[in-house]
């Protein structure tokens, strides 16, 4: 498992089932490094959850379309390819409040294949899509469900939206070209 360098706030453990060439590595690396800004000020300053913790921990999984499906198929019962899986740590973070100073909040796995046909369907970068995909994985890990209800759907795309747009504005110049 590759390790993240320690940040400030967000850890993330990553594994690869797939070739990623040493640009795209070091590219997964400065997208996670600004997630984790965007991520603490969610957190912290727009209360996405009641728990304040120090640091936040997750484990990637950047996986192929073989992989996704069987993990989907084995825990969701739905045998096809889907592009991000949550598997959280906590039922619901929206309500219970965890006084750890470390929260590992789950897994995630984001397929790569279905990330780049979504990224060309949508006409955005490759990394518009991973990144934004990964937000929309931990906001399910912190107890958010699209498929619970409507109000539920909007509530996590407006978390998402605030996401996208603070990793906007915190990325600026130093936004890695997709």
């Amino acid at each position: 498992m590759a390790n993240m360098k320690k940040h400030l706030f967000l850890e993330v453990e990553w594994l690869s089932t797939i070739k990623l060439t040493a640009t795209e590595q070091r590219e997964l690396k400065v997208w996670l490094n600004l997630a984790s800004e965007v991520l603490e000020d969610l957190i912290h300053k727009n209360k996405l959850i009641k728990s304040t913790p120090k640091k936040v921990i997750v484990s990637l999984l950047v996986c192929g379309d073989g992989r996704i499906k069987k993990l989907n198929r084995d825990f969701r019962q739905k045998d096809k390819i889907t592009d991000v899986l949550s598997f959280p740590t906590y039922e619901n973070l929206r309500s219970s409040k965890i006084n750890d100073d470390e929260l590992f909040l789950g897994d995630l796995a984001i397929c790569y294949q279905q990330t780049k046909r979504q990224a060309k369907d949508f006409s955005i970068g490759f990394w518009d899509e991973f990144i934004h995909l990964f937000f929309h994985g931990l906001i399910h890990l912190m107890g958010y469900d699209h498929e619970i209800s409507i109000k539920e759907e909007k509530m996590m795309e407006s978390w998402e939206k605030k996401a996208l747009t603070l990793m906007s504005k915190k990325n600026g110049a130093r936004r890695p070209h997709s």
